[in-house]
């Protein structure tokens, strides 16, 4: 799902000489920025809990990636455990793919034991699987971290997992054995959603003007 977005350069200078171009550029910004402002705006009035560093934390760039994520399970329909068993093995795929592209690991800074050990084992696999089986949308907060590896740490998955919970867009679960289980209430990717589209209808207009 997350995957590396830096894609490769076009290898040659931008024009600057181009002005409808630059113009259409500038548009696209501030369009883009006008989006993540008011994700930040949104999720914050979202928030059950109204504390100011909770807020601080819902405003960062990592709570808009951690929603997206929540968001694309939901637009691609991941609902069974057949589908996030298929996700969980491109996930591995991916992984496995990038650990052999020393270049591709050095270009978008991750390390080759951070990725292996986000890599779903015989041991790691079947826990998610029978998590989502058990209850649709539920996920280990272990094996979350590791389909976010690419684009945040285990840290930071933790303190937006245990933010969300706080601010009610998380379900967050001790199990018996000391684990988390974490279950989305719909309302962060429902924010991002929404944002998304107003995006996409904006820059629509913007191409047909």
């Amino acid at each position: 799902m997350p995957s590396d977005r830096r894609g490769k350069g076009t290898g040659s200078s931008l024009d600057w000489a181009a002005d409808r171009q630059i113009a259409a550029d500038l548009e696209l910004i501030g369009e883009l920025r006008r989006a993540r402002q008011e994700f930040q705006q949104e999720i914050c009035s979202a928030s059950e809990d109204q504390n100011e560093d909770l807020q601080e934390l819902l405003r960062s760039d990592p709570m808009y990636e951690f929603s997206e994520f929540f968001y694309l399970l939901k637009a691609r329909g991941i609902e069974t455990a057949d589908h996030i068993k298929i996700l969980a093995e491109a996930h591995n795929e991916y992984l496995a793919e990038l650990t052999n592209d020393d270049l591709k690991m050095q270009r978008i800074g991750l390390k080759r034991d951070r990725l292996l050990l986000a890599i779903f084992t015989s041991d790691t696999l079947p826990r998610l699987i029978q998590n989502w089986r058990d209850q649709p949308g539920a996920i280990d907060q272990s094996n979350l971290g590791r389909l976010l590896v690419t684009i945040m740490s285990v840290e930071t998955t933790r303190k937006l997992v245990v933010g969300a919970s706080r601010a009610g867009f998380l379900h967050r679960d001790k199990t018996p054995y000391g684990t988390f289980v974490v279950r989305s209430t719909g309302k962060m990717e429902d924010v991002y959603g929404r944002v998304m589209r107003g995006l996409r209808l904006n820059l629509t207009k913007l191409k047909e003007a």
